[in-house]
Parts: structure tokens; C-alpha cells; sequence
């Protein structure tokens, strides 16, 4: 009796996270890390060129001595435009957002974050923030530079201070929710065995990234929620006039901006140390040094604001103390990280 040959069935393919879905919707309702990752890097890229737009017109103004591109007003906004873009919307999501979303539950051995839906709600509180913001480009723009010092922001400005000052407010929300995400990925769902000592480098980087992140942008936020409430109500938080002080906003701004700075570079410090590691062929020297470094520099980052204010008018004594915790800080850390 004859056998009747069974034809070979063709394999299947295996899906990824490119192949998972091809739709648009699949794609704005995924809680897939990677495809997150993605959204963000087109996202982010898009607030890049935008806000390099601002700095090329800057630039080409700059060319000669006359405003024969832009006059005095138009130039502050694009001057502030281009400072807030590229610090609220670019440096300081652009690698956690992009690569952390990417490369942290991989490199831990996790299947996905610990929040996969409010991973994917803080891209869209990013784009919120980012859609916000270019609404009020697109209606009139600010002019107080990226800083929004006050009493200019609350009292002698007319430009759309409260429409910037709510997208960034989204904006802080969105990278609060992405370092709670790490933090809580880092403790809990790392692979058996994957001890502290044991961590990538990049991944001791985003943590201590991720703390500046949880404790300093509340401070921003609620800041400017303040700056807010002065301009509607005039309760004068800011205003000297009605009992209140302008230093205390660059207090609180800074409080949250010089570790900001820190969230822009320790990533990138994370990512150096994994690749000279990867392509030398041999383990980073002085491991634990750089690991606990990272957390230091961003615990200690928190003491030092005090330097971006010495000719605002703050007392000598508190310039003082700044001075020698900035001394304190930057020298032991410097030439640690050069020995290393």
C-alpha cells in the first residue's frame, strides 16, 4: 500500500516589534518598549529639527550687526523658542526616552517595563506637551528665554507664558512617568542572578538618571504651575509689592535645572562606558566606582544650584556655601571620573 507523501508546510515567520501589526492604530496603541522607543525617536527627531530651525534663524541674524532678519521682539522669541524645544523636548527625553525605552528591559532580562500602559502614557503627555507648545509658537510665542525668570514672566510679558508654561508642565509628567517605569523595571523584574554588581553601566546611568528625573521635575512643574496662578490671579507669590520674592522662583528653577543638566549627560556617560567596554573587548576598570558615581553625581547635583544665581543678588553667606559645596562636589567627582 502506498504512503501518500504529506507536502511540506511553509514556516512561519516570526513576528518582532516591526512586523506585530501594521496599522496606524497598532502602532498609537502598542505597549510594546521598543515600538515606544520608536514613536519617541520620530517624535523627539521632529522637535529637533524644529528647534535647530530657531538656531539657524539666531545664527543667520547674528551674521551681522543690523536686525536685517529679525527685529528685537521676533528675535527674543526664536531665542526662547529654541531654548525650551531643545531642553524641555530634545536633551532631556532624548535618551532616556529613546534608548532607555529601548535597550533597559533587554539589557535586565525583562520582558517589557514594569507599566507598559503608562510607558505609552507618557508619550502621549509628550506629545500633548509638544502639540501645546507648538500652538503657542504658532500664536504669538514667548520671550522670557528658556527660563522663565520672573517678575518679567509674571507681570510685564504678554506673550503666551501660561500655554508654554502648561506644555512643559505635560512635558515633566511624561518624564516623571518614564523614570518611575525605570526604577521600578531595575528593582523588580531583573533576571535571576543579575545582581547590583552585575548591572551594565547603562543601566546604573538611567537609574541615577531616573532619580533626578522622580525628585527634581515635580519641583519644575509645580514652579510653573506658580508662574501660572501669578499671572491669573496676582497673588504675588513673585511680586515684591504684595510680600513676595523673584529669587524664590530661581530658587525652585534651579533646583530642578542643574541636575536637568545631569539627566542630558549621564545617559551619555552610560553609553561611552558600554561602548568602550564592548569594542576594547574587556571589562571597564573601576566597575563600582562609575556605577556608584552615577548616583552620587546625581544626588549631589541637587546641593549645588545656588551657583547659577551669584549675580542675582543672593546673600554673600549663601554664596559662600554654594561656592565651596560646588568646590566640594566638582573636584572629588572630576578627578574621579578621571582616574577612571
Amino acid at each position: 500500500m502506498a504512503s501518500t507523501a504529506i507536502p511540506p508546510q511553509p514556516m512561519s515567520k516570526p513576528t518582532n516589534y516591526l512586523t506585530n501589526g501594521f496599522t496606524i492604530k497598532s502602532w498609537l496603541l502598542t505597549t510594546d518598549h521598543k515600538r515606544i522607543a520608536i514613536l519617541y525617536l520620530v517624535s523627539i527627531t521632529l522637535m529637533f529639527f524644529l528647534g535647530g530651525f530657531f538656531a539657524m534663524l539666531i545664527r543667520l541674524e547674528l551674521l551681522t550687526p543690523q536686525g536685517d532678519l529679525l527685529n528685537s521682539d521676533t528675535y527674543n522669541k526664536a531665542f526662547t523658542m529654541h531654548g525650551m524645544i531643545m531642553v524641555f523636548f530634545f536633551l532631556v527625553p532624548v535618551v532616556p526616552a529613546v534608548l532607555g525605552n529601548f535597550l533597559v528591559p533587554l539589557m535586565i532580562g525583562a520582558k517589557d517595563l514594569a507599566f507598559p500602559r503608562i510607558n505609552l502614557l507618557s508619550w502621549y503627555l509628550y506629545i500633548a506637551g509638544g502639540g501645546l507648545f507648538l500652538y503657542c509658537m504658532l500664536n504669538g510665542g514667548v520671550d522670557t528665554g528658556w527660563t522663565f525668570y520672573t517678575p518679567f514672566s509674571t507681570s510685564f510679558t504678554n506673550t503666551r507664558i501660561i500655554e508654554a508654561g502648561m506644555a512643559i508642565f505635560l512635558a515633566g509628567f511624561s518624564s516623571i512617568f518614564t523614570g518611575l517605569n525605570f526604577i521600578v523595571t531595575i528593582h523588580r523584574m531583573r533576571a535571576p542572578g543579575l545582581t547590583w554588581n552585575r548591572l551594565p553601566l547603562f543601566i546604573w546611568a538611567n537609574y541615577a538618571t531616573s532619580l533626578i528625573m522622580i525628585l527634581g521635575t515635580p519641583v519644575i512643574a509645580i514652579t510653573i504651575v506658580l508662574v501660572t496662578v501669578e499671572r491669573l490671579f496676582h497673588l504675588g507669590i513673585f511680586d515684591p509689592k504684595l510680600g513676595g520674592d523673584p529669587l524664590l522662583f530661581q530658587h525652585l528653577f534651579w533646583f530642578y535645572s542643574h541636575p536637568a543638566v545631569y539627566i542630558m549627560i549621564l545617559p551619555g556617560m552610560g553609553i561611552i562606558s558600554e561602548l568602550i567596554s564592548v569594542h576594547s573587548h574587556k571589562h571597564i576598570f573601576g566597575y563600582r566606582f562609575i556605577g556608584f558615581s552615577s548616583i552620587a553625581i546625581a544626588m549631589f547635583g541637587f546641593l549645588v544650584w545656588g551657583h547659577h544665581m551669584f549675580v542675582a543678588g543672593i546673600s554673600v553667606y549663601a554664596a559662600t556655601v554654594f561656592s565651596a559645596l560646588s568646590m566640594l562636589v566638582a573636584v572629588p567627582l572630576g578627578g574621579c571620573l578621571n582616574c577612571n
